[in-house]
């Protein structure tokens, strides 16, 4: 696992890598920390709707991705003035040899990232992950409850996949909260220069994947 300290190195990575999937986390920091928890908070998307990615809008994101691929995980809050940050991508240890996780910060924002680099085909049962993230004043991060998949797969297999864990329940739950529309997720550019995701200080220690 490495560490990223420049938008600079950044994007060298982006450089030697075959293609860039970005993920968005959008947040609703006031809800989360009300309640709590991410569960009805969290609103995951990524640019990989025509590759087969599915899940979207959904705390229960699928990302499909290739070999020399490399995923970048971002956040944005919901309100402008909230402070979020990505504070880890948790992967199990055993999918170390498929995944090399980094993190680092955009110049001179500050705001952090998180950046995987896919290093060989994924196994066909994916690569479950959670995202913990930093919010607000609150002194520990609050972790996703359900997992999310980086998969291999072609949009000819999406109709073979199993059904997107919660999704049923989503659907007919009379609490829940509706998704944000994707239209939300294109302003996630502007959230690289926003300082209410500023304050990377500690983004050294890293919980991810390691070899």
């Amino acid at each position: 696992m490495g560490e990223v300290d420049t938008a600079t190195a950044r994007s060298g990575s982006d450089a030697n890598a075959k293609r860039v999937i970005t993920v968005i986390g959008l947040v609703d920091v006031v809800g989360a920390l009300a309640e709590d928890a991410l569960g009805r908070d969290l609103y995951l998307f990524d640019d990989n709707k025509a590759g087969g990615s599915s899940g979207h809008g959904t705390s229960c994101l699928r990302t499909c991705a290739d070999a020399e691929d490399l995923v970048v995980w971002e956040v944005m809050p919901l309100e402008c003035e909230a402070f979020a940050r990505i504070d880890d991508v948790l992967i199990d240890e055993k999918y170390a040899p498929y995944i090399d996780l980094e993190s680092g910060v955009y110049d001179p924002s500050s705001v952090v990232y998180w950046a995987g680099r896919i290093l060989k085909p994924l196994p066909p049962e994916g690569i479950p992950y959670r995202l913990a993230f930093r919010l607000g004043s609150r002194p520990e991060p609050l972790i996703a409850e359900a997992s999310s998949l980086l998969l291999a797969a072609t949009p000819e297999d999406e109709a073979d996949l199993p059904p997107e864990p919660g999704t049923e329940i989503a659907e007919t739950a009379s609490d829940a909260k509706p998704a944000p529309s994707a239209a939300a997720a294109s302003k996630a550019s502007a959230s690289k220069k926003s300082p209410a995701t500023s304050e990377a200080d500690d983004v050294g220690s890293s919980k991810g994947a390691r070899k």
